[in-house]
């Protein structure tokens, strides 16, 4: 599982070396599989090719006439993008998912279980400063009524 964050840099073509904790984590559990690199909230998330199999699994029995289902297919998986792993461990980000999420050069990992979220530094500290503490308070609520 993806867990922790780390703080990186981009190079200017998109260049993003993915920490090694994450590394051992993708070669482990996913054979070194590409990551599918998507538009998520104010950030990017990258998925193993085996996470994001599931994901359009499950998405593909969503009734596909619905409109909610058509703006979400659009926004996330018309966004997806295959961003193989090299042998040093880094992707290279499209300029159009760097522009989505803001990204510059300062980068913020954040290992989300089964995916890692890759925030503009800038734009993380920001989210994190907007009553980051007061939501994870409910949350911890919420989990709690769910048994955990």
């Amino acid at each position: 599982m993806f867990r922790g964050r780390y703080e990186h840099t981009m190079t200017d073509k998109g260049r993003l070396s993915m920490p090694s904790k994450f590394r051992e984590v993708c070669r482990e559990k996913y054979g070194g599989e590409i990551f599918i690199v998507t538009n998520f909230d104010k950030c990017l998330a990258a998925y193993p090719l085996r996470e994001w199999n599931e994901i359009e699994r499950k998405v593909s029995e969503l009734p596909q006439f619905k409109q909610e289902v058509i703006s979400f297919l659009r926004y996330l998986m018309g966004s997806a993008v295959d961003c193989p792993m090299d042998g040093q461990g880094r992707i290279l980000v499209p300029q159009s998912l760097r522009a989505h999420a803001r990204i510059d050069k300062e980068v913020i990992l954040i290992g989300m279980l089964t995916k890692v979220e890759i925030w503009s530094k800038e734009v993380w500290e920001q989210e994190e400063s907007d009553n980051a503490y007061e939501e994870f308070q409910k949350s911890r609520e919420i989990l709690a009524a769910q048994g955990l």
